[in-house]
């Protein structure tokens, strides 16, 4: 299987969700070193987790169709590895038109 494109693509969300994360943490707290957050996001590209999280997903879960049971599993799977990673996570109905 080739992962390169998706490899890239979820470099892409790992930069620019660490790029987020950085600009809420220096208006949240002023005075926040760029080299720190740099090294953060340094990491964030180093890592291959999001990739592992993303492999989890489709290897695990299998296809999530709009309104699937496989789109529900894949819901759940990602609010609980959110919720174990301390984020409050609250998920809300959604009506998907067939």
């Amino acid at each position: 299987m080739n992962r390169s494109p998706r490899l890239f693509s979820l470099k892409l969300i790992t930069v620019a969700v660490a790029t987020c994360c950085a600009g809420l943490a220096a208006a949240a707290a002023p005075g926040n070193d760029p080299a720190a957050l740099g090294k953060i996001r340094d990491a964030a590209l180093k890592s291959d987790w999001a990739y592992e999280r993303l492999a989890d997903m489709t290897d695990l879960i299998g296809p999530r169709l709009a309104g699937s049971a496989g789109a529900a599993a894949a819901v759940t799977q990602v609010a609980e590895a959110m919720r174990k990673l301390g984020a409050k996570v609250t998920l809300q109905p959604v009506k998907v038109p067939h």
